[in-house]
């Protein structure tokens, strides 16, 4: 029988992808193909939470780069509730992206999460790594408390 998950339905290559390659304390992912509001709940939401429930604050990289053919707004939309009720939680989001129309909706985000957040260009992944780590020490603790 035809499997039913989200990923193998549309194939693997439509997804948000976690990068490995971050920064210790940090977390990344990449969008790939068409993003959707399964693709936040079924890939991203399931490592947020597991951040928080271990008492971690969410330092998040995420890269909107060439890989993305399309960001429905009901991904967005389950971001932007997800952030609501987590607030707290966050301590740096970057969003690296050329699109012209994340600046509002990047300013729009800002209004529910307290901490900082950041748009970078493609061509500035390094300094965005860079910036969602600042202050973090080789092990991913704070160099601050």
């Amino acid at each position: 029988p035809p499997d039913d998950h989200p990923e193998h339905r549309r194939g693997p290559e439509t997804v948000f992808k976690q990068m490995f390659d971050m920064p210790p304390g940090t977390i990344g992912f990449e969008a790939v193909g068409e993003i959707d509001d399964d693709d936040f709940e079924d890939v991203v939401a399931p490592v947020l939470r597991r951040q928080i429930a271990g008492g971690h604050k969410l330092r998040l990289l995420y890269l909107l780069g060439p890989q993305l053919r399309e960001y429905d707004g009901d991904a967005a939309q389950e971001e932007f509730k997800f952030a609501a009720r987590h607030a707290t939680a966050y301590e740096r989001v970057c969003v690296v992206s050329d699109e012209s129309w994340l600046r509002p909706a990047l300013r729009l985000l800002s209004v529910f999460v307290p901490g900082k957040i950041r748009g970078f260009p493609v061509a500035g992944l390094a300094d965005a790594r860079s910036w969602v780590a600042e202050g973090l020490d080789e092990q991913g603790g704070s160099t601050t408390g």
